[in-house]
């Protein structure tokens, strides 16, 4: 029986390993969540998009933050009032805009936590998954846009991004998970 199973894998052995290193390379090497210009190219129909000023890109997330040349938002993206507004309009048209001064975008999104655990779970993830990418200077426009009632929440269902936009500093920061 031995001499059988060399027989069956004495000539593939070779050709599988090269195949499982050649995969493992692809896999390790190059993968990442998206790129600069995929990113810019999404919010490009939203918002009038200045410089870069900082993003970064790995195999399980992407952040960065863009000068915004004005903080008006397209129309192209719904703006909602209230959670539950966006809620509605999120499942209908895959992305959406909040605006509530009356509470910042972190309660906002625990808001949407209670009331739509999946979706809110995944924009929660795509945050904190999105702070591996993100320098000191992004980390700490985030972690202010995040607190701020005047900044903006917007949920991209379909990109899986959860991007604050913060007309204070005129800019936006993006944050994506592994997904």
């Amino acid at each position: 029986m031995l001499g059988r199973a060399h027989t069956i894998f004495s000539g593939g052995w070779r050709r599988g390993a090269v195949v499982t290193v050649l995969a493992g390379c692809l896999v390790l090497g190059g993968c990442k969540r998206t790129d600069e210009t995929a990113v810019r190219e999404r919010l490009e129909q939203w918002f009038a998009l200045g410089e870069t000023m900082s993003f970064q890109a790995q195999r399980g997330c992407a952040a960065g933050a863009i000068k915004l040349v004005d903080e008006r938002i397209a129309s192209k993206l719904p703006v909602a009032t209230n959670v539950p507004q966006a809620l509605i309009t999120l499942r209908k048209r895959g992305a959406v805009a909040i605006d509530d001064t009356r509470q910042s975008p972190d309660q906002a999104l625990l808001q949407i936590v209670n009331a739509a655990r999946p979706i809110g779970m995944r924009m929660r993830i795509a945050g904190l998954e999105g702070r591996a990418c993100m320098d000191s200077a992004v980390k700490d426009a985030f972690g202010r846009a995040l607190v701020n009632p005047r900044a903006v929440l917007v949920l991209d269902r379909d990109f899986g991004a959860l991007i604050l936009m913060d007309a204070d500093e005129r800019q936006l920061i993006v944050s994506m998970g592994a997904e």
